[in-house]
């Protein structure tokens, strides 16, 4: 991981470009031949439904197998986005495919209302974690959407600043102070997973040379791949299709909720090219947010882009190839009606929240980012499960030792970090927080460990994922969202203990030790699960124990020629290599145990 050389401004001074004084200004020109060159005022103005039919390629960062490397691939789900700007209305509606709990694949349809603040959404989930279809968005996550869709259409931010000509903004570079956004290396793209089977855990992989190479020496690749594809230029073609050298553009910056937005004007043209902007990744810090359009469409009297990418810190984020936009297709009266029986309560800084993290928002779009209320439930004396509202799909075990306090699973939220500190202080009073432990590097289980560094916690990890922690521990301090890591003035010498892939780590203790275990697996080379000692309860993490408890309760059996989980598989071989006394398993994504037996009948059934 480094950061670019790129300049960004990180102060501003906001000059009124329209209606001030200010009419020779560069940014007035670059703002009025981009407005003429989508249609003019009148026609923008004028322009109040439209309906676009595309496919949608989605990348995300923090799921690949090694840690701090690779990205993966989700379908591209056919995708219809109708406008309605007099109601600052957006209906995303999409048809995706997806893996099977059960093997091969399944179809899923998924509607998202979005009306000024608000937001609704349709669908089923495929982790059976939140049961009703119909639900509100909360609003952070109802911000973070209507983030998204505003930079990948320009016309709408064009239409922002005729409104409102106060959001038009002249970037002062000369009182700026300079800050860095996160830029990808090719060695944190690599690989690519394109496809992965569920049940066998296999991935079909973008990679190139060098990576294919240096992975196919590791005990856990044969556990992990099912075949590779070698395209050493894949990210090379990505670049050269959203780069731009800005300094032959004309530009124009307009004011966000979060960060500027800058537009990157043709000098001939006037089309739009590209817009930037910065905001907060919960493992990277700062990063920018790059939207690239493409294939302008002249067919209609509003020229729209048929081909939009957006980038994040110089990678794939999001690919849109667009088959047709219909203007003014007159919607039905319903068409933007919310769910009925629904009620969507505001919360500003709830949804600020999602305006500064709408990318790591939406790759993990089960997990909420605002400040949370916590659930606990005593499991056994000094051990305890907590679990998050808003849902973050992730609970935490707390354990109580003689000396202080071992957490269990930070899950993705910062804030949730927080919280839970407080918690313990409050639950467990007088005893310090002295070991974090993530099972692995996905961002959904391990990303929101600085707020427990903060506490001074020792932070536990398999020793393939030492590094990875490391940097993130120790990036810049952000100018978008100031974390419990960067408000401390005073840094102590973090501790990060490393893991052996031999054996295990023990955080002794007369009561309750803990001891952390090593889990050769083919979901990630970083796996870990706990153990507390004396009541013989293992944490398992990712491992599909989270499964078992919900197909127990449901009464669901595995089918007759449907293979049992790999990651159940290879718990149990790590739970007989080492010898584990786990008579309770708990998983990180549901509150139930279930026993060790469960799991035999389970992988033997």
């Amino acid at each position: 991981m480094h950061y670019s050389k790129k300049i960004f401004l990180a102060l501003f001074s906001m000059t009124l470009i329209v209606g001030c004084g200010s009419q020779d200004s560069n940014d007035e020109k670059a703002f009025n031949l981009a407005l003429e060159s989508i249609g003019g005022a009148d026609m923008i103005q004028g322009l109040d439904e439209y309906l676009i039919k595309s496919e949608r390629d989605e990348y995300i960062m923090g799921q690949g197998p090694e840690p701090g490397k690779g990205m993966m691939l989700l379908a591209a789900p056919t995708t219809n986005v109708s406008h309605k700007l007099s109601q600052n209305a957006i209906r995303v509606d999409l048809i995706t495919t997806l893996a099977a709990r059960e093997g091969g694949y399944i179809t899923r349809e998924v509607n998202t209302l979005l009306v000024g603040d608000e937001g609704y959404l349709s669908e089923d989930d495929p982790m059976g974690i939140v049961k009703e279809k119909d639900k509100v968005l909360t609003p952070d996550k109802a911000a973070a959407a209507m983030k998204t869709e505003r930079l990948l259409n320009p016309h709408l931010l064009i239409n922002e600043v005729l409104n409102d000509s106060s959001l038009l903004v002249d970037v002062d570079a000369s009182s700026a102070d300079k800050n860095e956004g996160w830029r990808y290396k090719e060695n944190e793209v690599f690989p690519v997973t394109v496809d992965r089977l569920r049940q066998t855990g296999l991935r079909t992989l973008v990679a190139n040379k060098e990576w294919e190479q240096q992975a196919s020496q590791k005990e856990f690749f044969p556990k992990m791949i099912n075949k590779t594809l070698i395209e050493p230029d894949w990210l090379d073609k990505w670049k050269a299709n959203t780069e731009i050298d800005e300094n032959d553009y004309l530009t124009f910056s307009i004011k966000d909720k979060v960060y500027p937005i800058t537009f990157y004007v043709n000098k001939d043209s006037g089309l739009i090219a590209k817009i930037s902007t910065m905001e907060w990744d919960v493992v990277y810090g700062d990063i920018e947010i790059e939207v690239k359009f493409d294939n302008w469409d002249f067919s209609q009297e509003i020229p729209f882009p048929m081909t939009v990418r957006m980038s994040q810190g110089g990678a794939p984020r999001w690919e849109i190839r667009r088959d047709s936009v219909e203007i003014n297709p007159g919607f039905s009266e319903d068409h933007f009606d919310q769910p009925p029986g629904l009620k969507y309560i505001h919360n500003e800084s709830f949804a600020q929240r999602g305006w500064e993290i709408s990318q790591t928002m939406r790759m993990f779009t089960l997990s909420g980012a605002y400040r949370p209320e916590l659930k606990w439930t005593a499991l056994a004396d000094g051990i305890h499960y907590l679990s998050a509202l808003p849902l973050d799909g992730i609970y935490t075990l707390i354990v109580e030792q003689e000396n202080g306090v071992v957490v269990i699973e930070p899950g993705m939220n910062d804030l949730k970090g927080e919280e839970v500190a407080k918690w313990i202080y409050a639950n467990i009073p007088n005893k310090p927080i002295t070991h974090i432990i993530p099972t692995h590097h996905h961002n959904d289980h391990g990303a929101g460990i600085r707020p427990y560094i903060a506490e001074g916690a020792d932070l536990v990890v398999h020793e393939s994922a030492v590094d990875f922690y490391q940097a993130q521990i120790n990036r810049p301090k952000s100018s978008v969202v100031i974390d419990a890591l960067d408000r401390l003035d005073d840094r102590n010498n973090e501790v990060i203990t490393g893991v052996s892939p031999d054996e295990p780590y023990v955080i002794d203790d007369p009561e309750r030790p803990v001891i952390v275990y090593p889990v050769l697996n083919g979901h990630t080379e970083d796996m870990t699960v706990a153990l507390i000692g004396n009541v013989n309860m293992l944490y398992a993490g990712d491992l599909y124990v989270s499964g078992v408890a919900r197909d127990k309760r449901s009464g669901t059996k595995r089918g007759p020629n449907v293979v049992p989980y790999h990651s159940a598989i290879s718990l149990n071989e790590a739970i007989k290599e080492f010898n584990i006394p786990a008579d309770i398993l708990l998983g990180s994504h549901d509150v139930e145990p279930v026993s060790y037996q469960d799991l035999i009948d389970y992988i033997t059934d």
